[in-house]
């Protein structure tokens, strides 16, 4: 009886060993790379929006935002809406299908204590949902501060993000415009495949205006890290580059975990 008990023991903790070893194989390094990659992205291409201020936006065209939005500026408010699914004509050389609404809400920016919200409505980038609220504040002049908590993105085929964060953003101006986005920060949540991730960015993301009104939403330079748990006492980490190129279309590289380069964008 004590030896059938031992059998059954064994089994089951070579059945538990084995499951915990086909979970880390089943998981696809570069098809996990893509998914960050995409909520990245996701994340990044809306922020510079959060960085115009209220008196710039009455000085914006459509065609300078990626997409070429409506702008709705409503009389007396201080509450900009960005009607993608009634977007103007856009000639942008950079195309991303975007529908739903963004909306900025300045009703605080004007106090001792600047803040604004910005609010997706129904929002798609690309094939991407982005649900939720970033809000943020304005400590100094060209200096701003966002938070967010449990944003969710949605990829293609139901794969979900939920995400919290702050990121400190310093914005260039030339004359009265701005010209380039600077961004620090840190993301904590949850992937698609239930684990616990964050993503750091070690290296300031540095996007230009120049671009981003032409539908280049991604950063110019910078590094993050985006690191995944594998169980409550392991993690894996995927380093991540954004270099600038001839263009406004920058190259975007990973070095995946088993250390691996993979090249996610162009």
């Amino acid at each position: 009886m004590k030896k059938f008990l031992l059998l059954i023991s064994a089994s089951i903790l070579s059945w538990s060993c084995t499951e915990d070893v086909s979970k880390d194989i089943a998981t696809d390094l570069s098809q996990e790379a893509n998914q960050f990659f995409r909520f990245s992205e996701a994340l990044n291409e809306s922020s510079y929006l959060g960085n115009i201020s209220l008196t710039e936006y009455f000085r914006t065209f459509p065609e300078e935002l990626p997409g070429c939005p409506e702008i709705i500026l409503s009389p007396g408010s201080r509450i900009i809406e960005l009607n993608y699914s009634n977007a103007q004509e856009c000639q942008q050389p950079n195309k991303t299908l975007r529908k739903g609404k963004i909306i900025l809400d300045f009703t605080l920016s004007n106090t001792s204590n600047p803040s604004w919200s910005m609010t997706y409505e129904k929002y798609f980038f690309g094939k991407t949902l982005i649900d939720g609220v970033r809000y943020f504040v304005n400590p100094s002049f060209n200096e701003n501060k966002e938070t967010f908590e449990n944003l969710q993105v949605e990829l293609e085929k139901n794969l979900g993000f939920v995400a919290s964060g702050s990121f400190s953003y310093s914005v260039a101006r030339l004359g009265s415009r701005p010209f380039a986005l600077s961004t620090r920060g840190r993301i904590e949540g949850i992937n698609p495949a239930g684990r616990d991730f964050s993503l750091v960015i070690t290296e300031a993301k540095e996007q230009s205006f120049s671009c981003y009104r032409d539908g280049w939403e991604l950063p110019q330079r910078g590094k993050e890290n985006w690191i995944i748990s594998r169980s409550p006492s392991s993690s894996i980490d995927y380093k991540v580059r954004f270099e600038q190129s001839i263009n406004c279309n920058p190259v975007v590289t990973s070095t995946l975990p088993d250390g691996r380069s993979l090249q996610l964008n162009p």
